[in-house]
């Protein structure tokens, strides 16, 4: 019975070494048409499926995601077996005959190759199908690739003593003395850009694995300067835990890697815990760890221990290459020399000189116009360096009114109604400008101090026909209310109160087309004026229909 299973045993194996791979031959000859359809049926699901994950390679670059490399492969292979198959199927006319001088004999070379060929190319093409076992094509790569500062090298080349600040910064983060740096200056001198000037350049020289920048501002959220760090340096942190426990996370992060990391914050106005970020500190703690403060406040920064770079105005002609390269002009051009005077009103400070030249370049192109330009910007003086952040802004302010539209301006104001940093849902914007169009019924407006007036432009009377209280305090810069025209709309306002607005010169600002006008306020019914300059409810000679006035109250108005 053994030796029989022996014989057996040798039997098969014989089979399987020379019986099997010849019946395999044959086949590939006899049975080329049905290879030929097997891999047909195979490359159409093939298709089909490369098909598929082609849509989804697609949506996840679209979603800025990086393709896995598995997938890259997968598709290639896909390609190539197909093209293969094309070859396969193309050859099939030479497998049909081959013609002699009297008869017509199969082909049977080529019906062999054929048939070999399609045999192992449909199994190549099923076996590939049964590889695609990825559900996700792609993963977000890791923040950073994008540079911080949208400068380019020539703009960079000529603010010399910009240039010099970032080497003197980069040179003292690769010391190992300080863990602690401060970039600090007055209001709009460009510590922001130096410090995105600095990140750039240690991520392209890599001198760090990581660099993570969060600004901070005058009311600093802690939660949401550690989600500003923990997504550039690629962590998750749980919503649901407390501030400490995220800090801890944060700090483990950082202790417990080898990587070299920075972290940046920008904009702070006073002492900031900086372990309660999660950051440590501390000379020796973390060693790879190196923190770069901006500030307003050198004290501040020197009370957290940190060494100060003290930033200051451009020079005068790196202040005026900047703001004819923003403006777009050349020494040459007959506009040169009232360009300059208007670009020395900016007093080099790199946000005054933008903003201004921005809004110079495309509205004035006339040597007349600038000079009006000139004039306006000239009103606005700076008295001493206390009051350089009301400078800065009177610049801003000026380029707000060089807007064309009153929907940009309103655009900009609904933006101002949000905190400083905040990400603004487009939605809320649209929510405001609708409530602004239809719903309006109550207006208090306080500490506003850029505007003259409420309303100049012509507004649609939908837009204010609910309006029914007025309230406006401490808007020192404000003349008058609104223009004739806007009156008119004003159908249902009830209450006017003014308080401490000491250069408002009129309620009503009487327009040229609508002298004889009679002013109707019918629905007024309480006036309250205190401390202002106002000399008279509207202009000397203004006619009003009667209201049904309950009180007007008079309180030290002593032009009245």
């Amino acid at each position: 019975m053994a030796m029989q299973d022996i014989g057996v045993s040798i039997v098969g194996k014989i089979a399987e070494k020379f019986i099997d791979p010849i019946m395999r031959q044959f086949q590939y000859l006899f049975c080329y048409r049905s290879n030929i359809e097997t891999l047909r049926n195979g490359i159409k699901k093939l298709e089909l499926t490369k098909t598929e994950v082609q849509r989804s390679v697609d949506e996840a670059r679209n979603n800025g995601e990086e393709i896995k490399p598995i997938v890259t492969d997968w598709l290639r292979q896909a390609n190539g077996l197909e093209k293969e198959a094309d070859t396969i199927f193309e050859g099939m006319e030479n497998v049909k005959v081959n013609c002699f001088k009297i008869v017509r004999l199969p082909n049977l070379k080529s019906r062999y190759l054929i048939g070999r060929h399609a045999a192992k190319r449909g199994n190549d093409a099923e076996k590939h199908l049964r590889e695609r076992w990825f559900d996700e094509v792609g993963y977000l790569p890791p923040l950073g690739k994008m540079p911080f500062s949208e400068s380019t090298p020539s703009f960079e080349e000529s603010l010399i003593t910009r240039m010099s600040m970032k080497r003197e910064v980069i040179e003292a983060l690769k010391q190992d003395k300080r863990s602690l740096l401060a970039i600090c200056g007055m209001a709009g001198v460009g510590k922001t850009f130096l410090l995105e000037q600095i990140a750039d350049q240690v991520k392209s020289e890599k001198l760090f694995d990581g660099v993570a920048f969060a600004t901070v501002s005058q009311n600093p959220d802690i939660r949401n300067v550690q989600n500003q760090l923990a997504e550039q340096l690629r962590m998750t942190l749980i919503s649901e835990h407390s501030g400490r426990a995220r800090a801890e996370q944060i700090y483990t992060r950082l202790t417990n890697s080898d990587e070299r990391n920075l972290v940046m914050l920008d904009d702070i106005w006073e002492e900031v815990d900086l372990r309660s970020l999660g950051i440590p500190i501390r000379l020796g703690e973390c060693k790879g760890l190196k923190v770069v403060l901006t500030s307003r406040f050198s004290h501040v920064c020197r009370n957290m221990e940190a060494e100060i770079f003290e930033v200051n105005a451009l020079p005068k002609e790196e202040a005026w290459h900047l703001f004819k390269k923003v403006v777009g002009i050349s020494d040459d051009s007959a506009l040169s020399d009232v360009v300059k005077q208007v670009a020395e009103e900016c007093k080099g400070l790199p946000l005054a000189i933008v903003v201004v030249a921005r809004a110079f370049r495309t509205n004035y192109t006339t040597p007349e116009s600038w000079k009006l330009a000139l004039g306006q910007l000239k009103k606005y003086t700076m008295r001493d360096l206390e009051r350089v952040q009301d400078f800065v802004f009177s610049r801003i302010e000026w380029s707000y009114d060089r807007l064309k539209s009153v929907e940009a301006k309103l655009l900009l104001l609904f933006c101002s109604l949000f905190p400083e940093d905040y990400s603004i849902p487009v939605e809320c914007l649209v929510r405001y400008g609708k409530g602004l169009e239809i719903q309006l019924q109550e207006m208090k407006l306080q500490r506003i101090n850029f505007i003259e007036y409420l309303w100049k432009g012509p507004i649609e009377p939908p837009s204010l026909c609910n309006l029914r209280v007025i309230e406006v305090s401490n808007c020192q810069r404000i003349t008058t209310l609104f223009s004739q025209s806007v009156l008119k709309c004003l159908v249902n306002l009830q209450k006017i109160v003014v308080h401490s607005c000491k250069n408002l010169e009129s309620i009503v600002m009487r327009e040229e087309n609508m002298k004889d006008q009679v002013l109707e306020l019918l629905q007024l019914k309480v006036v309250t004026l205190q401390y202002t300059g106002l000399e008279g409810f509207g202009c000397e000679g203004d006619t009003y229909s009667k209201a049904f006035l309950n009180q007007v109250s008079l309180s030290l108005c002593i032009s009245i």
